[in-house]
């Protein structure tokens, strides 16, 4: 039997109606407000701009009115006109002033008088509706930066950032595209959270405009500076290398292309593992001289490789990741500053280039570091090639016997000095040479050297499954060469040690990408099983979200297409059914003007959105500076009005002949249409 239900429990069941259904009109009131500006916004943006006498000529960007907008006014709804006379202190007494005090007073004059007799039907209704919006309003994605995308920030002093690369940007896109799944993460310097709440994206891409030029007119940004609160430093490709839509269309573009990648290499990571240019970035760090020039072929493979051994090579964010010396500006800048390049100028690597497998031993110094006391290379035949023992520069505190085989008595005849081996390296080595290690930072770091091109064993074998978790090359040599090293009671061998890493690399290259890391087997191994088992591996496994969602990406280019961009654009082409809609959509425009009005028109109906504009260099000449800056602030502005909630927006520039260096802007669109704020999250 039901209880009976006391009179104070049934004015607290009525309190609660009341107040609910005065929530749900205010939500109805900020509904309404959403529609109307929004309207209002899209009446602004169809009506033509009259020319005033001044009008300037079409340079290529739009012209947005910085006249100020007219504030919306709530429209508050009618309720039952009440009787002021008896008590005309109250008749111009606010609205929102009369409720507060009637509530205050027992709450029996709230107005919306009809809203507060709710059914105990509409009751839960309206409480499962308002739950629903609750969670609506809480699943939206956010971006929080790492510890790497802090030190990127603009914010961060120039001698302490270290910029990311554009490679971290393609991970971003690429995750926001295919989530959880994506074989390319922004895990180094950022973290999605729920990416599937991503409602598309879009990359404005400002090629010629430079990080030079943005800290320069900083204070003319005042839209950009509204709009973004995660602005980075980029670290781009060598001017001439490439543009950066080239780069970032090396992305899948569609869904069915990454399957064909898939039936092609085995699983998506080991299609970009083959697919990527270790040395994109390489190449505008060192000093390396000349390049490889577009539709060029490479050197055919070394008779011993089943595929290409510079795709073994580190990349540049590999090379920061992983401790290694390199001549990059800010903190790393500082930190290297005394190290010697292993040669002047380098030429480019090919897949003909020869491999040196280098070690090196260790003491620690009064210094408290280890220093430099023995190193071995041994050419591919694994013949010694150089060996010597060093004397360190500090006095030696602790041989490390156990682990260097170096002891007092072998030391007491030596006279070599470090930079008497840096000389002898740099003579040794080839222009091309690729050097083969097993954590070899460490060795670089004891040799105080920096070199372009380094395979390391610890990064491209793995057997724990898990890629942070690096097996030691003891275990590596008994797993895949059969071989037992480092067993001498009076310490290890660097020339036993540099024949080994040698000879896993060159197996692995006889056989394939994924040999020897569990990784990539992994991946290739559910990839093979999902096809066993389905047939269609991609609306079951890595690619449900897409197969849900027509994934399209548009590009907007202003000008014709380069070679390179055409080429990847044809090849997604190709791998698109007759008749499957999912393809990559081409626009090219005369105008930047042109430009922004075909992004507005196509960036709700396509996953991801890129627009290539580019800024002549003569904009940015000392008397035309501000003006321009301005200019692009209003086309940058104007393209975030086109995102939608819970869009990703990114504006990318590309850096100019004069500074390489680029910024990288960050926001995602909150319902309210202001940008979500990221917060740093720790790694």
């Amino acid at each position: 039997m039901k209880e009976q239900v006391s009179a104070k429990q049934q004015e607290r069941s009525d309190k609660k109606k009341k107040k609910l259904a005065a929530l749900a009109n205010l939500m109805d009131l900020n509904d309404r407000d959403r529609l109307h500006e929004a309207e209002l916004a899209k009446k602004r943006d169809s009506e033509p701009k009259s020319s005033g006498p001044e009008t300037m000529e079409d340079d290529g960007f739009c012209t947005v009115s910085s006249k100020r907008k007219t504030k919306n006014r709530h429209t508050i709804r009618s309720t039952p006109e009440r009787p002021t006379e008896a008590d005309p202190d109250k008749a111009d007494e606010p609205q929102s002033k009369r409720i507060r005090n009637d509530e205050e007073a027992g709450g029996d004059n709230i107005p919306g008088d009809t809203l507060v007799t709710l059914s105990e039907e509409q009751y839960k209704a309206l409480s499962a509706d308002l739950r629903r919006r609750k969670r609506r309003l809480q699943d939206f994605p956010a971006l929080r930066l790492r510890e790497m995308g802090q030190r990127a920030l603009l914010e961060t002093p120039q001698d302490a950032r270290t910029p990311i690369f554009l490679s971290d940007i393609q991970n971003l896109l690429m995750s926001g595209m295919i989530g959880q799944k994506s074989p390319c993460r922004p895990d180094r310097w950022c973290s999605i959270e729920k990416w599937v709440s991503l409602s598309h994206s879009v990359v404005v891409i400002l090629e010629g405009l430079s990080l030079y030029h943005y800290l320069s007119n900083e204070s003319q940004f005042e839209a950009s500076n509204k709009i973004f609160n995660t602005k980075l430093e980029l670290m781009l490709p060598q001017q001439g290398e490439g543009m950066i839509i080239d780069e970032i269309a090396q992305i899948p573009l569609t869904s069915v292309q990454a399957k064909k990648l898939i039936d092609q290499h085995g699983s998506l990571e080991s299609a970009v593992a083959l697919n990527k240019d270790p040395t994109l970035f390489v190449r505008g760090i060192f000093p390396i001289e000349g390049r490889q020039e577009p539709g060029m072929e490479l050197p055919q493979l070394h008779p011993d490789d089943k595929f290409p051994r510079t795709k073994l090579l580190l990349s540049a964010l590999q090379m920061v990741d992983e401790g290694y010396p390199i001549p990059l500006q800010g903190e790393l800048h500082s930190r290297f500053r005394s190290y010697k390049f292993t040669k002047k100028s380098y030429k480019p690597v090919t897949n003909r280039s020869p491999m040196y497998g280098v070690d090196c031993e260790m003491c620690r110094t009064v210094a408290g570091v280890n220093e430099l006391t023995r190193i071995s290379i041994v050419d591919e035949e694994y013949k010694t090639v150089y060996e010597t023992l060093v004397m360190p520069d500090n006095r030696i505190t602790d041989y490390l016997t156990q682990y260097s085989g170096i002891t007092e008595d072998i030391m007491k005849q030596v006279t070599k000095q470090l930079k008497d081996v840096q000389k002898e390296v740099s003579a040794l080595l080839p222009d091309d040479a690729i050097l083969v290690g097993q954590s070899l930072n460490s060795d670089l770091n004891a040799m105080r050297m920096m070199h372009p091109y380094v395979i390391d064993t610890s990064v491209c074998f793995n057997i724990s499954g898990v890629r942070r978790r690096k097996s030691k090359l003891k275990h590596l040599a008994m797993t895949f060469l059969k071989e037992t090293i480092q067993e001498n009671e009076y310490g290890h061998d660097s020339i036993e040690d540099s024949r080994a890493t040698l000879k896993l690399v060159k197996m692995k290259l006889a056989n394939s990408i994924e040999f020897g890391d569990e990784i990539l087997t992994q991946h290739k191994r559910l990839q093979e099983i999902a096809n066993a088992c389905s047939g269609d591996s991609i609306t079951n496994n890595m690619f449900a979200y897409s197969a849900k969602r027509d994934r399209r990406t548009a590009i907007v280019n202003v000008g014709g297409l380069q070679p390179r961009l055409k080429e990847l654009i044809e090849k997604a082409e190709q791998v698109v059914p007759k008749d499957n809609s999912t393809a990559v959509l081409v626009h090219e425009v005369a105008t930047t003007k042109e430009a922004v009005r075909k992004v507005t028109e196509i960036a709700l109906e396509n996953s991801l959105t890129i627009a290539n504009l580019s800024i002549p260099e003569e904009d940015f000449l000392l008397d035309r500076a501000e003006r321009s800056a301005v200019k692009i602030d209003k086309v940058i502005e104007r393209l975030w009005n086109t995102v939608a909630h819970n869009g990703l927006f990114l504006v990318l520039m590309g850096g100019s002949t004069e500074c390489p260096k680029g910024v990288a802007k960050i926001a995602i669109k909150r319902l309210n249409g202001t940008e979500q704020t990221s917060a740093p999250i720790g790694c």
